[in-house]
């Protein structure tokens, strides 16, 4: 069978163990004109929602702009960490797992509570414990099916494994949190968990019939719907819900063993020279105002400042904070040690 799939170099564009280019030019803190931060996000549906939300409210408060730089958690870290002195970027958007592997790097500002005032509408599970972050959303993961091929929505990771769906199903590899995600909760289906990913390994060998793609991230893995090469896979809600809007073929099921939640914060970074822009960047991505808009359509991100009231899209998830914060988080410190060994381990034997 001759199955798309993504060169390794394109898995690890999905965030694997080395920086890549990714168009960025460079900006020293001493080149930025006054007035002028720096902060990263995602390539896609993060980019343009923060566009048109976060950097108009941000301007609006602070007076001041923002250059956004589309650059995966992974590289970014890595471009800091080369530069500790005089960092690339002011602000970094990062998924849980990264920023806690990047934790000792020492690359992080406090957040005072006083610059990011509402820190104050954190619920416990939204603070970050170790005071250098501000967790700003929650995507969510279900299974991703098509309506018009799939009449019954499937109700368990394990159908996947359908004999009926040969070769329309999608995956990712571990480069993404989404992969990795995905990968703890069938290890769980199978008696293992973080510690022990060896029977997701033997689940997903068993799946490789069922395989038609693998993605190198969550949008590519979207888009495989949109090209019909898919029927079913797992994706994040806010990556499934903005289809749904443009007319695609595709939706979100709730798995029978729940819902899995992947945290994104914000960070300032050590040594920026731009440390109170980025506080104030960080507090507007907080405000109720900003998350109201990120969790309504087109971009349905769950927000994490509790006063904010979710959508009836949302609410189909979780009523509000409070539900959101009961969702399964993946214990990523367990994960994180052994991730580059299961990323390489995943690129050599996943193959169709």
């Amino acid at each position: 069978m001759n199955i798309p799939r993504f060169t390794r170099r394109q898995f690890l564009a999905a965030g694997a163990a080395a920086p890549l280019a990714s168009g960025f030019a460079g900006f020293s803190g001493a080149a930025r004109a006054a007035g002028n931060m720096v902060a990263t996000t995602y390539p896609g549906t993060w980019e343009t929602a923060q566009r048109q939300i976060l950097l108009p409210a941000f301007s609006k408060a602070s007076g001041a702009s923002v250059t956004l730089q589309p650059v995966l958690a992974l590289e970014a870290v890595a471009k800091i960490s080369a530069s500790k002195a005089n960092p690339p970027f002011d602000v970094v958007l990062l998924d849980e797992g990264p920023y806690l592997a990047a934790l000792d790097l020492g690359i992080f500002a406090p957040l005072p509570k006083d610059k990011v005032t509402n820190l104050a509408n954190q619920s416990e599970k939204f603070t970050d414990p170790n005071g250098h972050g501000a967790f700003i959303s929650a995507q969510v993961v279900g299974i991703a099916y098509n309506p018009t091929v799939i009449k019954t929505s499937p109700t368990s990771w394990l159908d996947l494994w359908k004999p009926e769906y040969k070769g329309r199903v999608g995956i990712t590899g571990l480069g993404s949190s989404l992969g990795t995600a995905w990968m703890v909760e069938i290890a769980k289906l199978h008696g293992g968990g973080e510690s022990n990913m060896e029977p997701a390994f033997d689940a997903v060998k068993k799946l490789l019939p069922n395989v038609g793609a693998v993605a190198p991230n969550p949008g590519a893995l979207a888009t495989l719907f949109q090209q019909g090469q898919i029927d079913i896979s797992y994706n994040f809600v806010n990556g499934v819900l903005p289809l749904v809007q443009r007319g695609v073929d595709i939706a979100i099921a709730h798995p029978d063993s729940g819902w899995v939640l992947v945290r994104n914060s914000l960070h300032a970074v050590l040594n920026s020279g731009n440390i109170d822009l980025a506080y104030a960047y960080i507090d507007a991505a907080l405000s109720g105002d900003v998350q109201a808009q990120m969790a309504s359509a087109p971009n349905f991100l769950a927000p994490t400042n509790r006063v904010v009231p979710f959508s009836a899209e949302l609410q189909k998830v979780a009523k509000d904070n409070d539900d959101l914060a009961r969702l399964t988080l993946i214990d990523w410190k367990t994960i994180n040690p052994q991730r580059s060994a299961l990323i390489e381990r995943f690129n050599k034997e996943i193959r169709i």
